[in-house]
């Protein structure tokens, strides 16, 4: 079981405040599921019945644009990860 640090302050950031309850789930998802280095190894199937509706690549690029970025065709980099949870390294 990893261990995170989450940004509490996230609930005052207007771009997450924007977003609506569906979209809130799954950044937080994302930011539980992905690895020490902030990649998700995309399973939209499994993703979909752990939140309890249907997520897709498309609303990805939707709700967060460049925060998550795909690659390898089957991953997705958290852009901000790795730096909030080590600093700068």
């Amino acid at each position: 079981m990893a261990k995170r640090f989450t940004d509490t302050d996230k609930w005052k950031r207007e771009w997450f405040s924007d977003l609506d309850l569906k979209a809130k789930i799954v950044w937080i998802y994302l930011l539980d599921q992905c690895d020490h280095r902030g990649v998700w190894f995309r399973n939209f199937k499994l993703m979909s019945e752990q939140v309890g509706f249907k997520v897709t690549a498309e609303s990805l690029n939707s709700w967060f644009g460049a925060k998550v970025q795909a690659f390898d065709g089957d991953k997705y980099f958290i852009r901000s990860f790795v730096t909030f949870q080590y600093g700068n390294l």
